[in-house]
């Protein structure tokens, strides 16, 4: 097996062996993950590593489609076990619909580039609603979680095999975004 697809599995290993104690606080409802966030995510990362794969990435799609199914698996539990935050204000509802348009742009505009270009940005959208709430209530997610998101998203940067924009962009972007809610966890970056 080459090195680069040992990095791929081992981020989505890494990624998954990190949602087990996130759905374990859900069931306890110490966490309260915002469910508009993870439905889109769900749906994102899966279009985004297909995205991936189309434009000839290999090994490094591998967390896009662990985080894809780990993602569904968080909102779906969340919701029944009623421990999610569903947001009713205009702002989080405005955040979604950007998320969705950028997610019908991708997949009317069909260039790889531009594709991955508007599934981050969509990503992004749905995931301001979870940093929002992280900034404020740092104590409502799992610590453990993101910490397995952020060296997920940096093994996965170490399966890039051709160090191309179409390769790098996702995984680089959900690295920085996974230690960034990480930061706030930890309170390195605080509410003043």
């Amino acid at each position: 097996m080459e090195i680069k697809a040992i990095f791929g599995l081992l981020s989505s290993i890494v990624l998954i062996i990190g949602g087990v104690p996130y759905l374990r606080d859900i069931h306890r409802k110490k966490v309260h993950p915002h469910i508009l966030s993870w439905i889109g995510w769900s749906f994102i990362t899966g279009l985004g590593g297909s995205a991936m794969l189309a434009s000839g990435s290999r090994w490094v799609v591998a967390l896009m489609f662990a985080n894809t199914l780990l993602c569904f698996v968080i909102a779906g539990y969340a919701i029944i076990r009623k421990a999610g935050v569903w947001s009713v204000s205009a702002y989080d509802f405005l955040l979604f619909g950007l998320g969705i348009l950028g997610l019908i742009l991708w997949l009317i505009i069909g260039l790889p580039i531009i594709a991955l270009v508007l599934a981050i940005t969509a990503d992004l959208c749905f995931g301001l609603p979870t940093i929002i709430k992280t900034y404020r209530e740092p104590e409502s997610e799992t610590y453990f979680a993101w910490l397995a998101s952020a060296i997920s998203g940096l093994l996965s940067l170490c399966a890039i095999q051709n160090f191309t924009f179409s390769e790098i962009a996702y995984p680089g972007y959900l690295f920085v975004f996974d230690t960034l809610v990480l930061l706030f966890i930890l309170k390195v970056i605080k509410k003043k």
